[in-house]
């Protein structure tokens, strides 16, 4: 009787020995993923992750360290965007001597008197900080049918003129994208700015000022193949071209894969100046579905194009959907990067639910700043599974921006 209890009593603590053994295995495995942050990870394999942020987030230096924990990159939300740099209302207006005087590019077939000033008070406050903090930045955006002045598009720069013929706007586009690069690239903050988001959702540019000009043609828009040759050119101008690359950036990209491909293509003719595609990335846990989202991700790196995720927010109805879905996700983006793809930037569009565009959905991996959500380890678990532990890949190098040299002289 007594052999026979001691016997039950072992096996119970031999059964109990192994729940235990088992919960510590997987807790160490959960916790070897919480334990590692997003630049460790994703910031080591692909070269970049990034955040979106705002100026006035840029100078709290408390913020600023929170995000630099998980982000090497950011991009402005709004402060980059043509009305936020130009007024939204009216064009304030100076002579093109004064313009000349103060670096701005002037086309010599520009044949207006005057130009919209400039205002890059804001902007070039956040650019400095980065600077000072080792963050990159994204240029987002230059182009765009929304946050766009109409009188930009109209007679003597006033919303109450008629449309301009092409030449005009040609002219303005070249006097307005060259006048913002040049600024950056000719400062003393130039080697921050690493990419472009030449233009902006022009898949869905309906009714604006662009197709009021140039027409409504999508994917092969003039003035689109115009402006990223006029961005290249100052990459060109500031022997930027291996060290600055250019995108075209737009949403719902998984429900439109051949039209943006046969835009790129098209802005590619006859030389190579788009160097990829970014997917914003809006998603939903109902909809898109995982194998959705990442059937477009591969048919644009088959395309051969350089592929970034630039403004990912995931809606959602809960933690445990969040989890599942942020979870499957990036096993299958850490998938295509594993087989060879070209993906070399993940950029979360706001560093917390507290700090979104669309704060009632609770879209991000941070509940706080600096305050992550399960999801978040999530993320980090998916990555590890594919590549392991940081220390065991080979990290992304890190392409160092050449010295911006002194501007040769404009006209």
């Amino acid at each position: 009787m007594k052999k026979f209890k001691i016997r039950k009593l072992m096996a119970r603590v031999l059964a109990l020995a192994l729940v235990f053994s088992t919960f510590f295995m997987v807790s160490k495995v959960d916790a070897n993923a919480a334990s590692y942050n997003l630049m460790e990870t994703y910031g080591a394999k692909y070269g970049y992750s990034g955040n979106c942020v705002h100026t006035h987030m840029l100078r709290d230096s408390r913020i600023v360290n929170a995000i630099k924990k998980d982000s090497n990159i950011v991009t402005l939300g709004n402060e980059m965007k043509p009305d936020y740099l130009l007024g939204s209302r009216q064009a304030t207006l100076i002579s093109v001597d004064e313009a000349k005087r103060l670096g701005y590019y002037i086309p010599s077939n520009y044949k207006e008197r005057y130009v919209p000033k400039i205002d890059f008070r804001t902007v070039d406050e956040a650019v400095k900080i980065c600077y000072e903090n080792g963050l990159k930045m994204r240029g987002h955006t230059l182009v765009w049918h929304s946050q766009t002045p109409t009188w930009l598009f109209r007679e003597n720069y006033s919303g109450n003129g008629r449309f301009v013929n092409t030449a005009t706007m040609d002219a303005r586009l070249e006097f307005y994208v060259k006048s913002v690069m040049g600024h950056f690239y000719s400062g003393k903050y130039g080697s921050t700015l690493v990419y472009w988001d030449v233009c902006n959702e022009t898949l869905h540019a309906q009714n604006s000022g662009w197709e009021a000009v140039y027409g409504s043609n999508k994917t092969n828009a003039v003035y689109v193949k115009k402006a990223f040759n006029y961005a290249y050119q100052v990459l060109e101008q500031y022997k930027l071209t291996n060290s600055v690359k250019l995108f075209y950036n737009d949403y719902n990209t998984y429900m439109e894969v051949n039209d943006v491909i046969k835009l790129v293509n098209y802005i590619n003719q006859g030389k190579k100046v788009c160097a990829g595609v970014g997917m914003q990335s809006h998603l939903g846990t109902g909809f898109p579905s995982v194998d959705y989202y990442t059937n477009a991700l591969n048919s644009f790196l088959r395309a051969g194009f350089e592929v970034q995720i630039t403004e990912l927010d995931i809606t959602n109805k809960g933690d445990y959907d969040l989890n599942n879905y942020a979870y499957r996700l990036f096993k299958n983006i850490n998938a295509a990067k594993k087989n060879g793809g070209n993906i070399s930037c993940i950029t979360w569009w706001g560093p917390s639910d507290a700090e979104t565009w669309i704060r009632n959905e609770k879209p991000l991996i941070w509940s706080n700043i600096g305050v992550a959500k399960p999801a978040y380890d999530e993320v980090v678990k998916a990555f590890t599974e594919t590549f392991g532990n940081p220390g065991s890949f080979t990290p992304q190098p890190t392409i160092t921006p050449q010295p911006t040299p002194t501007p040769s002289g404009q006209t």
